[in-house]
């Protein structure tokens, strides 16, 4: 896929270090193997008394969970923000687990992102990485959304596409909604260098139906609009008007999209979890992703189905973060 091959070339200048505390599954395992291999980045690998398969590698270091101990009172200083009754007991039982381990690596820089989510839950990486290192200034919301890209010999072999939200928010407000249209905008900017031009779905398009769901999706429109006056966005409206130019002229024919998007806004996560999968089972694409954003500090969450190739991929997206 050509956008992977710009992405592995971009990955292989930056040479970051990934934290991979999932150490025990073979999946990454795998894929720390590939990415050792073709010097994609450095790895940090968490020793919880399980061998870790590999041999070793200037590129890979491996710390025992026994170290978390130096973070326990920076741990407690975190928490009693919100715990008045937190102490360093419940901290050193806290940090005896890999993932809030290497949360607490990456906050104190020994790493650049986190990488995880094989065998925890999304719900697990993402609170870690909440009461770690936090949200990025100025913003409330942590989503995620897809980078959807297609076999070689696919049809849309040439097409890249962001889908967001996915994996976070089940019922995001207008607010929330605009926000991951910004975040997914600027990141499929970022990772791909293509100009975004973001729809925001609905069952409706242009007034065709109304109810309390098109009304946020179109309250979220206007919102994005008036914070980012540069990004090229329009809604209400349905997928074919978005995708398809033939429809856009018909049902939509003054708007900005023109059945052109690259980035899809789902009104909720219903919609876009279903969407994601009927494009990668039926629609032959591959999905990379969750892609969390909005986070002060890269980590990055796997869809546990995943295989050593997904595990690849994100750490390649994790280090262009």
């Amino acid at each position: 896929m050509n956008i992977f091959r710009k992405l592995e070339a971009a990955a292989k200048r930056k040479k970051k270090t990934i934290i991979l505390p999932e150490s025990y599954d073979p999946r990454v395992i795998e894929a720390a193997k590939v990415i050792l291999k073709k010097k994609l980045a450095k790895l940090i690998m968490i020793y919880t008394g399980k061998n870790i398969r590999l041999p070793e590698h200037d590129d890979l270091d491996i710390i025992d969970l026994g170290f978390s101990g130096q973070f326990v009172k920076e741990f407690t200083k975190l928490r009693l923000k919100k715990d008045p009754r937190y102490n360093d007991q419940k901290s050193s039982i806290a940090l005896t687990d890999p993932l809030m381990f290497a949360c607490m690596l990456l906050k104190n820089k020994y790493a650049d992102a986190v990488v995880a989510g094989s065998v925890y839950s999304t719900g697990n990486v993402l609170r870690s990485a909440i009461q770690t290192v936090g949200l990025s200034k100025g913003n409330k919301t942590v989503s995620s959304f897809f980078l959807m890209s297609f076999p070689k010999a696919h049809k849309m072999a040439e097409k890249v596409f962001a889908y967001g939200d996915c994996g976070v928010l089940p019922n995001p407000t207008a607010e929330q909604l605009s926000d991951i249209a910004i975040q997914t905008s600027l990141n499929f900017k970022k990772l791909t260098g293509i100009k975004p031009k973001t729809a925001f779905l609905s069952f409706s398009t242009k007034g065709s139906a109304k109810d309390a769901t098109t009304e946020k999706v179109i309250k979220a429109m206007h919102l994005t609009r008036r914070r980012m006056p540069g990004l090229l966005c329009d809604g209400e409206m349905q997928f074919d008007t978005a995708f398809v130019p033939e429809v856009a002229k018909r049902k939509d024919p003054k708007g900005k999209i023109k059945g052109d998007a690259n980035v899809f806004i789902f009104p909720d996560l219903n919609a876009g979890n279903i969407a994601y999968k009927i494009t990668e089972r039926i629609g032959g694409a591959v999905a990379t992703g969750p892609i969390v954003q909005g986070l002060a500090l890269p980590v990055m969450d796997l869809s546990r189905g995943c295989n050593a190739d997904d595990i690849v991929n994100m750490s390649i997206i994790a280090s262009l973060y």
